[in-house]
């Protein structure tokens, strides 16, 4: 019985997709000595300490997470979906905000922190995979209803934090999973017009009534950095200039200054500490590694045992993407600044410990895939 136990065993184990967990735990530990730069020259110890704290609760969660079936989150998606909704709630009635951000999306739990949106994220891939997968089985009607209800009240709640950043991260989430369902080019390409035709009036009638002053600027000052130079545009403009200074293969030890004059250095800013210590040669590295993870998502969900496991792959995936994209994009100044921190390096340890439990996930789905790694 023993025999036949292991024997049973054996080819779940052997699928755990090692590739993938190697690349997240090298990216940790990059970002690891990345905050523990900054955390010595701010004279800031505990910003190290909390982060290897995070770091370690997540790799425990991701790797108990990983051995239980997925199935077992289906069942439990709307109970994960109620509690993220009272969260949520509850954040807005007692929850503690930010002077740089504008956000009021963080509950204090005496010495710690918790931010519920991020939570959301893994709620929303899991809540609208299952409905997801009803609708493509067949059973459309009130699952459609479902999906859009489910998901219009995460991104709802969220937006009135307000949290445009982690609002935006919801929505291509959610574009990024129906893309996988399966949906017309027309329909999307109707839908971009759509929205880009009614921008002007999303701005005046919606945007500035629901943003605040820090969020508007963040935008304004991507549109036009010279008026801005000495306030909001300030960030961007030291984290290119760090960017840069690192040239090929960055700056001697000791030298550094990005930590110390590039404002939220330790989150939103994270990159330009890389570009300046390591280089060109250390940020691309760090690329690789994004797009090697980014690419073993996309493998896991196409291979996939169902449509639930493929679509919430998708929908964690699309996370990932969006930060690693943004981030690093709002610091070449690509795209504005949204606060959107880089997964497993930048400091913060909700989404930390976010990062792994998707992870967990994603790594118990590609250990039940339908077909073996590297088969034709």
């Amino acid at each position: 019985m023993v025999s036949l136990e292991k024997n049973k065993q054996d080819p779940l184990f052997k699928n755990i997709d090692w590739m993938m967990i190697v690349t997240v735990l090298i990216l940790n530990t990059l970002g690891l000595l990345a905050v523990r730069s900054v955390s010595v020259h701010l004279n800031q110890p505990s910003l190290f300490k909390k982060q290897l704290i995070a770091s370690i609760i997540g790799i425990c969660l991701m790797s108990i997470i990983m051995l239980i079936d997925y199935n077992v989150i289906k069942y439990l998606s709307v109970p994960a979906y109620i509690v993220t909704i009272l969260f949520l709630v509850l954040v807005l009635i007692i929850g503690e905000g930010r002077e740089e951000t504008g956000t009021q999306g963080w509950l204090v739990l005496g010495p710690a922190s918790f931010q519920p949106s991020e939570l959301g994220k893994v709620t929303l891939a899991i809540i609208a995979s299952v409905f997801l997968e009803r609708i493509k089985q067949g059973s459309g009607g009130l699952n459609y209803i479902w999906l859009v209800v489910t998901s219009a009240s995460l991104v709802g709640l969220v937006l009135l934090q307000p949290d445009f950043g982690t609002s935006v991260v919801y929505m291509f989430m959610l574009a990024c999973m129906i893309f996988i369902f399966g949906i017309k080019y027309r329909i999307i390409l109707i839908t971009l017009g759509a929205l880009i035709i009614s921008l002007p009036i999303l701005w005046f009638s919606v945007l500035e009534k629901v943003f605040n002053e820090v969020q508007l600027n963040r935008i304004l000052s991507f549109l036009n950095p010279e008026a801005y130079a000495r306030t909001t545009d300030y960030q961007i403009r030291m984290a290119i200039r760090y960017i840069g200074s690192g040239m090929l293969t960055g700056v001697e030890k000791g030298t550094e200054k990005a930590a110390k004059n590039v404002p939220v250095v330790e989150s939103d800013s994270i990159f330009a500490v890389i570009g300046e210590e390591w280089g060109f040669i250390g940020a691309v590295f760090v690329v690789s590694l994004f797009v090697i993870l980014l690419l073993r998502c996309l493998y896991i969900s196409r291979y996939a045992k169902d449509k639930f496991g493929s679509y919430v792959v998708a929908g964690l995936m699309a996370m990932f993407l969006f930060h690693f994209v943004e981030n690093i994009g709002m610091n070449l100044r690509m795209f504005p600044v949204t606060g959107i921190p880089l997964p497993f390096i930048s400091y913060g340890g909700t989404f930390m410990i976010v990062c792994y439990i998707s992870i967990g996930i994603i790594a118990s789905i590609s250990m039940r895939r339908q077909k073996p790694m590297f088969e034709a």
